[in-house]
């Protein structure tokens, strides 16, 4: 279905200081706000305190603290557990030398019996210390006191005989250390109960030795001790492919809840844009007041869109050539010098020669009695619209629109021109095959003396810089960053940032870091890493232009690597 580029630079919704602000909507195609630096900042202190007090969790930020990962949700029940079973092996080894001085038996089995179980002990001892805190939960540490007390285990099977019940304890431990995350532990505990037991018991099925346990087999033939030991060993085996087993199925399952209540997040953050949508077009009419008349060389259709500056038309050139032309509602506010500045700025944008920046066609005179542009009619959706329909892009097409809007971007930037507002609404894919950037209605030229929007902020708050959003100097990294929450949103499904209203908002953008993209979805660390410089608060710290930020992400994305050096504090 063709559709035309509805948001561009007249598409603005004004939102200034004052009780108005608090009413702007969340979501990322609330419209272009613009306020007075000051008065925003105001706002903003006043109400820092209470944004992060009464702020309620939402999907798109910080509730995804509430969604740990598996490995996270199994590590923290891993401590309680460990800690528990190795309060028991302190005690009941002791027990066990009480139980021996009943029993008796072989004196020197007795007594390397005592040995290993005051190891056993002393190793639990460690490891309830270990397990008393998570920051000392260490794999080396904890490993190596886990196979110091099985090997001291191996006395209590020398003691009571290979092939009694005592094989139990070392099958339990099998079992308990197999369901924790470290598996090289595990094997090693495996691995010194399995060659210690066949020690053990080997020399007495060759009949080189006696047994001398408490519970001796010396009754049994050589042939039900083969029997006995291969069963022994294979419940060793078993024991840790059965931990192993278990953890993995706690693992899915615990990936599978987590997939599922992201997917609930992805509908709801769908479901408030679709609102948003339709609320949008429920204000939007086919016919405008300028519909079949002519604008320079230009007969106007329907209206395409409506904006705080004007609105969009669709039209024809005399040779009957498709174009969109947007009329300027500014002089019949009496606002002449935002014409003038606008035709200025627009003059220069117009001659930015790029596939994937909206072409401009024409402007209007200045003393024309309605200001307008003309330019190239595009047919497609934006990417806000595609984001709708599904809240990620897949990756293969993620990269072709980093590549194609910094590309854009990149021509902007030689000609000194920064476009202030990139958001999902203002990228546009054109008849399927090519990205463009629309709206630089509120760009800025450098070395101009004013912009658009005076001194007013502009940009949309979920995309914009954090100096940007302060009311400081704005250059073109400001963009950079926004490219970066673009595609944050596009691999997350979220926005980078929500608030109740713009004050939370701003606050958020310039001073709490969005959440880390890796609990939102499936991001490798080294795309995470790009995105945190895309994104850093601190624009020093940002790719030098989008196109070095879209070629890292494509180098990170396709697993090359990219030598960066990502903030400490990018992530909440």
């Amino acid at each position: 279905m063709a559709h035309e580029p509805t948001h561009s630079l007249d598409e603005k919704t004004e939102v200034h200081g004052g009780p108005d602000a608090r009413a702007a909507s969340e979501d990322d195609n609330q419209g272009t706000q613009a306020a007075s630096p000051r008065a925003l900042a105001d706002i903003a202190a006043s109400n820092a305190g209470t944004a992060q007090a009464d702020a309620k969790p939402s999907y798109g930020t910080h509730s995804a603290r509430s969604i740990p990962t598996a490995n996270e949700v199994l590590e923290r029940s891993d401590i309680p557990r460990m800690r528990a079973f190795h309060i028991f092996g302190v005690f009941a080894p002791l027990g066990a030398i009480a139980l021996s001085l009943l029993l008796g038996g072989d004196p020197h089995a007795q007594k390397l019996f005592w040995a290993g179980t005051v190891i056993i002990s002393l190793s639990n001892v460690g490891l309830v210390y270990l397990s008393g805190s998570p920051d000392r939960w260490r794999p080396v540490p904890v490993g190596t006191l886990w196979m110091i007390a099985t090997a001291g285990s191996l006395s209590v099977l020398y003691y009571f005989g290979p092939f009694s019940g005592a094989v139990i304890i070392q099958l339990l431990g099998i079992v308990f250390i197999s369901l924790g995350r470290d598996r090289l532990t595990s094997i090693g505990v495996v691995a010194i109960s399995f060659f210690g037991h066949l020690a053990i018991a080997g020399p007495i099925m060759l009949g080189w030795t006696t047994d001398v346990g408490v519970l001796s087999s010396a009754f049994a033939e050589s042939s039900q001790l083969v029997i006995a030991e291969v069963l022994v060993l294979g419940f060793f085996i078993s024991g840790y492919a059965l931990g192993r087993w278990a953890r993995h199925v706690n693992r899915t399952a615990l990936d599978e809840l987590a997939a599922a209540v992201r997917m609930i997040g992805d509908q709801q953050q769908v479901l408030a844009e679709v609102n948003d949508a339709q609320a949008l077009a429920r204000v939007r009419a086919n016919e405008g007041r300028w519909t079949g008349q002519m604008m320079g060389p230009y007969r106007l259709g329907f209206v395409l869109g409506r904006g705080a500056m004007g609105e969009v038309y669709e039209a024809v050139t005399p040779d009957h050539k498709p174009a969109a032309v947007k009329l300027l509602n500014a002089r019949s506010d009496g606002s002449t010098s935002l014409v003038e500045r606008f035709h200025r700025e627009m003059a220069v944008i117009a001659r930015l020669d790029s596939p994937h920046v909206v072409k401009v066609f024409a402007l209007s005179a200045p003393d024309a009695p309605v200001p307008y542009i003309a330019m190239e009619r595009l047919h497609g959706d934006d990417l806000a619209t595609r984001l709708r329909n599904e809240p990620r892009m897949p990756s293969d097409e993620l990269v072709v629109m980093l590549d194609q809007v910094a590309r854009g971007l990149e021509v902007a930037r030689l000609a000194n021109v920064v476009h202030r507002d990139l958001k999902p609404h203002n990228l546009f894919f054109h008849e399927g095959r090519t990205w463009k950037i629309l709206d630089f209605g509120v760009s800025k030229v450098l070395d101009s003396e004013g912009t658009l929007t005076g001194e007013g902020i502009v940009g949309t708050p979920q995309y914009m810089a954090p100096e940007q959003a302060a009311g400081q100097h704005v250059t073109h990294l400001a963009d950079v960053y926004a490219l970066g929450a673009i595609a944050y949103r596009c691999l997350t499904g979220r926005s980078p940032f929500k608030g109740k209203d713009l004050a939370e908002l701003v606050y958020q953008v310039v001073h709490v870091p969005p959440m880390r993209p890796s609990l939102l979805g499936r991001v490798p660390t080294a795309v995470e890493d790009v995105l945190a410089i895309a994104m850093a608060k601190d624009p020093r710290k940002r790719f030098p232009s989008a196109m070095s930020f879209a070629q890292a992400f494509i180098a990170a994305r396709r697993g090359r690597l990219v030598p960066v050096d990502p903030p400490s504090s990018a992530w909440s």
